[in-house]
């Protein structure tokens, strides 16, 4: 074989990898919302995050603890403070 040959058939070879890594990383990459699941919450005067997930825990399979993290970490709250009219997502389906 000689050198001209070998280096087409090198770019041949790059040429399909590549297209090949095109295909793959295409596959799973829907127009998916990065926003939770669930249910819409509309905080109300008096409520605290500990509240709402001491209300819903039983419908989200969780503890109360775990839903609170939940919350904070799916809703990217700082803290645990919520103030009326704050919308939040519960994960119940």
């Amino acid at each position: 074989m000689n050198k001209k040959s070998l280096f087409i058939g090198t770019i041949i070879g790059t040429a399909i990898l590549s297209m090949a890594n095109l295909v793959f990383a295409s596959i799973g990459t829907g127009d998916k919302e990065n926003t939770p699941s669930g249910i819409e919450v509309v905080v109300e005067p008096g409520d605290t995050l500990w509240n709402i997930a001491d209300q819903y825990n039983e419908q989200a399979g969780m503890s109360v603890n775990e839903l609170l993290f939940y919350i904070q970490k799916e809703n990217q709250l700082q803290s645990a403070i919520v103030q009326p009219g704050d919308r939040i997502i519960i994960p119940v389906e």
